[in-house]
């Protein structure tokens, strides 16, 4: 069965960003060691740059995704000791990025020329606006991402909306048609109960005319008939 941590999808940018680190300081030992005069060192150095900001934002992003997590550690599934672990590896890879980033920029600082204008030229101005190209373009992804998940929440939003209306016409029509049922029953009640008062009524007026000698007649044909049944019945 696969570890949490092989599953997370955390730790498998962090895994990728760590390897990523290690490569870039791998690179800058070697860019130590060259000389100032050595051709290469230059383009490493461009290279070892260029991976650390890439570094910098995707620690950036994972600093936000920490931040998401801990405002919702019960949907993840994650502790407060989990939240430190993740933040305490953002502080250091950060702090170790940075680090290789000093040093290069401590270098180029002295390979900056004046030109005739005073202006200050360099591979820093280079850098910085092929950093801000990568930013731009990295952001207007990010945002691009942001917009195609929020249409597909709000398709899948509309469907549930769709799918509840549907429920309430049934349970409208259903409620509807109890409603129709229960009314025709009162009906039947309501004739049922007048009919059997007037029967009882006709009952007393029959009783009444016939008097109590005749009432006594009825009962004693009423038990007789009782007691013929009672004869048929069991021979």
């Amino acid at each position: 069965m696969a570890s949490p941590a092989s599953t997370d999808p955390f730790y498998l940018v962090k895994d990728d960003i760590q390897a990523s680190l290690d490569k870039a300081q791998t690179q800058h030992g070697r860019w130590q060691s060259m000389g100032s005069t050595n051709p290469d060192k230059k383009r490493l150095g461009a290279d070892i740059e260029d991976e650390c900001k890439s570094i910098a934002w995707q620690v950036d992003e994972m600093e936000k995704a920490v931040d998401v997590a801990e405002k919702n550690m019960s949907r993840f599934g994650l502790s407060q000791a989990e939240i430190s672990k993740r933040r305490k590896w953002v502080m250091q890879t950060r702090t170790k990025c940075e680090g290789v980033m000093s040093s290069l920029e401590g270098s180029h600082k002295v390979s900056f020329s004046v030109t005739d204008n005073g202006s200050v030229t360099g591979r820093l101005g280079s850098a910085a606006a092929q950093d801000n190209d990568r930013y731009i373009g990295a952001e207007s992804d990010r945002q691009q991402l942001l917009i195609r998940q929020q249409d597909e929440e709000l398709d899948q939003l509309g469907e549930h909306v769709e799918r509840l209306g549907g429920l309430g016409k049934e349970i409208h029509g259903e409620l509807e048609s109890q409603s129709r049922m229960l009314d025709d029953l009162d009906e039947e009640v309501e004739g049922t109960h007048h009919r059997l008062a007037a029967a009882q009524k006709k009952m007393n007026n029959v009783l009444k005319k016939m008097g109590l000698r005749g009432q006594l007649c009825l009962i004693a044909f009423l038990i007789a008939i009782l007691v013929l049944l009672i004869v048929l019945t069991i021979s």
